[in-house]
C-alpha cells in the first residue's frame, strides 16, 4: 500500500521517541484540542477523540499508557465504512488525575520550545497535512477553534519567526504555511527529522536550479547588452575610417579603432589585454569614446554641409526663375 508524503510524516512523527511526562502531556494536548468532544453518558462523561490514521490511535494509546493511565479504562471504536477512523473514549476523571485538560493549553506549551513541538506533533496528527513538496509547499491545520489556531501562530511567529494564514472553510478554519523553509522548521521542530530532510533536499535543488536560471538570465542579457554595445562602436569607427581614414587619428585611437574592427565580438578588458602594454576596461572605455565622439561630429558636419549645400540650391532655383 503506497502512503501519501502527508501519511509517511504523520506516522514518522507516531514514533518519535517521548522523553518525560511533561512531553507526553504536552502532545496529548495537541491531540485533545485538534479533535476532542466532550460526550455525556448516563454514567460518566467523555473526551471523544476521532483520528483518521491508525498509528494515532496507538500512538494516544501509548501516551495515555507512559502518564499511568491503564489501557482497559479506554474505549475504542472502528468505523465500519471508514476503516482507518477510530473514536478513542477518556473518562475526562482520568484526565483530571493526569492534569490535562480540554478547555485549557498546559502553560508549558508557551514557556519551552520542546513542549510546544510536543503539542504541535498531537495537533498535526490529528488535524493537519502536508502536501508533497515535489509538487508545491503546503502545510496546514484545520479546526473549529479559530482562536487555537491564533495560538499556534503566535506562538510559532515568538518561537521561529513564522507566521502564517487564516482562512474560514464552511464550519472550520484553516491555518496553513506555503514557504518551503517555514514547513522545513515546523517539521523538524515536531521531530519529523526523515521528513524534514526530504524537504530540505527538494528546496535545495529548486534553489540551485533557480540560481543556475538567473545566471543564465544574467549572461544572456549581458551578452545581448555587450553585441549592441559593440555593434554601436564599430558601426561609429567605420564611419570615422570613411569620411576621414585611421591615418588622421591619433596614435592611441587608432590603434583601439583598428583593434575592435580586427576583434568585433572582443569585450573591452579583453581588448585591452592585446595591447602593449596593456590597459584597463575604463582605459580601453574612454579611448572608445572619444572615437564615438569623432564620429558623430562627423556625422553633424556631414549632415550641415548637405543642409548647406540644398540651401544653396533652392537659392540658385529662385535666381534662375526670377531671370526668367
Amino acid at each position: 500500500m503506497r502512503y501519501t508524503f502527508s501519511e509517511e510524516v504523520k506516522g514518522e512523527l507516531c514514533q518519535v521517541e517521548v522523553l518525560s511526562s511533561d512531553e507526553a502531556q504536552a502532545e496529548l494536548a495537541g491531540y485533545l484540542k485538534g479533535k476532542g468532544i466532550l460526550v455525556k453518558s448516563s454514567t460518566d462523561v467523555y473526551i471523544s477523540l476521532e483520528v483518521g490514521f491508525i498509528p494515532a490511535a496507538r500512538r494516544i494509546m501509548n501516551l495515555m499508557h507512559l502518564l499511568g493511565v491503564d489501557k482497559k479504562r479506554l474505549t475504542l471504536l472502528k468505523n465500519r465504512l471508514q476503516k482507518k477512523r477510530v473514536q478513542i473514549f477518556i473518562p475526562t476523571s482520568i484526565l483530571e488525575k493526569i492534569d490535562i485538560s480540554i478547555l485549557e493549553t498546559p502553560n508549558m506549551i508557551s514557556e519551552d520550545i520542546g513542549f510546544f513541538g510536543a503539542f504541535l506533533r498531537g495537533l498535526f496528527v490529528s488535524t493537519g497535512s502536508i502536501t508533497d513538496p515535489s509538487k508545491h509547499y503546503h502545510l496546514e491545520f484545520v479546526s473549529y477553534n479559530e482562536m487555537l489556531l491564533r495560538y499556534v501562530d503566535e506562538l510559532l511567529n515568538e518561537s521561529l519567526g513564522i507566521s502564517g494564514k487564516i482562512s474560514k472553510m464552511n464550519y472550520n478554519y484553516r491555518y496553513y504555511i506555503k514557504r518551503g523553509r517555514d514547513i522545513q522548521e515546523i517539521l523538524e521542530l515536531m521531530g519529523a527529522t526523515r521528513g524534514a530532510s526530504h524537504f530540505e533536499k527538494i528546496l535545495t535543488s529548486r534553489e540551485i536550479k533557480s540560481d543556475i536560471n538567473r545566471s543564465l538570465n544574467f549572461l544572456t542579457a549581458n551578452a545581448k547588452r555587450t553585441g549592441e554595445s559593440n555593434a554601436k562602436q564599430i558601426e561609429c569607427i567605420n564611419i570615422i575610417k570613411e569620411k576621414m581614414g585611421f591615418d588622421n587619428l591619433p596614435e592611441d585611437l587608432r590603434e583601439i579603432a583598428q583593434l575592435r574592427l580586427e576583434n568585433e565580438d572582443l569585450s573591452l578588458t579583453e581588448i585591452g589585454e592585446l595591447l602593449n602594454p596593456p590597459l584597463t576596461k575604463s582605459m580601453v572605455y574612454n579611448r572608445i569614446r572619444k572615437l564615438m565622439n569623432i564620429a558623430k561630429e562627423l556625422e553633424n558636419e556631414y549632415e550641415d554641409s548637405n543642409k548647406s549645400a540644398s540651401e544653396n540650391l533652392i537659392i540658385e532655383n529662385d535666381e534662375n526663375i526670377e531671370q526668367d
